[in-house]
């Protein structure tokens, strides 16, 4: 009877309705197949966000809504709820956010309950964006706590010398007030320095690699926000019919082949001459290339795997110490006769004349320089919401609440940071020496007031065990660089004063077209 029903129905429509016909039905079926595997867990705390009475496309208003209104709706909720648990209209997950009263308990939850890793894989979509689990492996992150934790001194000479050699590649001399896009030069300056400590000097100085780790993270973000803004059955269609997945597979083909030469030859060396490899790995003198080889299990020391934790360590590094970067110099310019002098002076009391020989030691003697980047990253950091973790089971917390499997929780860190007692003295007015008079104080405690460090009222890096453990990394070369902005540069802003800076679901970044204005030192 079916045979006879499609013959009947062919003989009636033309092969133009057959293919429509054919295209409604495959996205019905797609439809109905997403709804019924959605592994969004369910929340029955209450939603927040805007009440949308017409049911007509209504989970695309409310991502629409989430996109344009993310940062305010976070604000808002915390300053109505905070006591309370609550949900954000976040459609790509279910997005619960806490009440500081639980932030000691959620940060020594393990990672088989609550994982960092895999609430960022999934924040950025991983499985579409090939910013999947794998590439924030165990390997991973043993390779970066060892290199950029245990033994973040070495990556001080490295790091200094490379930021001395491009820094002219991108900035000049300017005799007059002169507008400068500072953005996109800061990436490309940071992506190289990133890639001398990740791949070795060679390979960090191809404009290849450079252009490749920055086109595989900006095609991943974008990526990322498109799919979050359609429904789940639809993006198989929008990977599609958007470029970004295309990119992101082109870059890291780029990455792969020029990783290739120089993993072929570090899997030969410790193959081959295993006492001098173990003697290079005890010196510490090591890329992340190699540590990874020493992290990772022998099954996965191969050029693909290699390349893709790599450039996962690459997107992980270079983008957000950008922006601190980006932000801290705005911040300056926005009332250098303030903030610049005091800066200067410790930098030249510190340093002298000599830049050459940097040290973790000289670092950590800069209190002021270390408090205003934690000022300027408390009021720009890169989103609202702090120490993310994806419930990898349910879990009861010491309320009573469930925090249901595949939920992703999170608490309100900016908000938080913008509030008494998490921050006492004027918590919205920026000052950017608060934290180091808050370290000079014998009666304050002194927990978490470094740029790197955590409490409640600062959780930008994340909170206890999965804290970022590139944050040292990404701190050091922030210092290097503002110290080399401040030791060349006057600087002040365009009429109007700080930009606001572009925010959309619950991200925060620096406009990357904003001009700010450079001068050569004059005093």
């Amino acid at each position: 009877m079916f045979a006879a029903v499609v013959e009947s129905l062919q003989d009636r429509l033309d092969n133009t309705q057959l293919v429509l016909l054919a295209t409604v039905a495959a996205i019905a079926i797609i439809f109905l197949y997403g709804q019924w595997r959605n592994p969004n867990a369910r929340s029955h705390y209450p939603h927040v966000g805007v009440e949308l009475k017409r049911i007509l496309f209504k989970g695309a208003r409310q991502r629409q809504d989430w996109f344009k209104h993310g940062p305010e709706l976070i604000h808002n909720s915390f300053k109505k709820f905070p006591n309370s648990i609550f949900t954000l209209p976040s459609l790509d997950r279910t997005s619960i956010v806490l009440p500081p009263r639980f932030l000691q308990e959620i940060r020594d939850l393990p990672g088989t309950i609550g994982s960092n890793s895999h609430a960022t894989s999934d924040f950025f979509i991983g499985n579409w964006t090939t910013l999947d689990y794998d590439i924030f492996n165990h390997s991973t992150i043993d390779a970066i706590k060892t290199q950029y934790i245990a033994k973040i001194g070495q990556q001080i000479g490295p790091a200094s010398n490379e930021a001395q050699y491009a820094f002219i590649k991108h900035f000049g001399r300017y005799e007059d007030w002169t507008p400068i896009a500072a953005q996109p030069k800061i990436l490309e300056l940071v992506t190289q320095i990133v890639a001398r400590t990740i791949v070795g000097p060679d390979i960090c100085r191809n404009p290849e690699w450079v252009h490749a780790a920055i086109g595989y993270a900006q095609n991943v973000f974008m990526g990322a926000v498109t799919f979050k803004l359609v429904p789940d059955f639809a993006r198989p269609l929008a990977a599609v019919f958007t470029p970004y997945l295309y990119r992101i597979h082109r870059c890291r083909r780029i990455i792969r082949e020029l990783v290739r030469p120089v993993a072929d030859q570090k899997m030969a060396f410790r193959r081959d001459q295993p006492e001098a490899w173990e003697a290079h790995v005890k010196s510490g003198d090591m890329t992340t290339l190699e540590w990874l080889l020493e992290t990772s299990k022998p099954e996965h020391t191969t050029v693909p795997i290699m390349a893709h934790r790599l450039t996962g360590v690459s997107f992980g590094a270079a983008h957000t110490t950008t922006n601190t970067i980006t932000n801290a110099l705005m911040d300056l310019a926005n009332n250098f006769e303030r903030w610049a002098p005091p800066l200067r002076e410790e930098i030249d009391s510190v340093l002298g004349d000599d830049t050459t020989e940097l040290t973790n030691a000289t670092l950590s003697k800069m209190w002021k320089l270390d408090s205003f980047l934690k000022e300027s990253q408390r009021f720009h950091p890169p989103s609202k919401l702090s120490v993310n973790r994806k419930m990898m089971k349910n879990h009861t917390l010491s309320s009573g609440d469930v925090l249901p499997k595949n939920a992703h929780i999170s608490f309100p860190g900016v908000p938080m940071s913008m509030t008494e007692p998490y921050i006492s003295g004027q918590p919205e007015e920026f000052d950017g020496f608060r934290f180091e008079r808050l370290r000079r104080n014998p009666e304050t405690d002194h927990n978490g007031l470094q740029f790197t460090s955590s409490y409640a009222g600062s959780l930008h890096f994340g909170h206890g065990r999965y804290m970022c453990p590139g944050r040292f990394m990404g701190g050091l070369i922030s210092k290097l660089l503002v110290i080399e902005f401040l030791r060349r540069y006057d600087l002040k802003l365009q009429p109007g004063g700080r930009p606001k800076n572009i925010m959309f679901f619950d991200m925060d970044v620096p406009d990357p077209k904003y001009e700010i204005l450079f001068r050569d030192r004059k005093n």
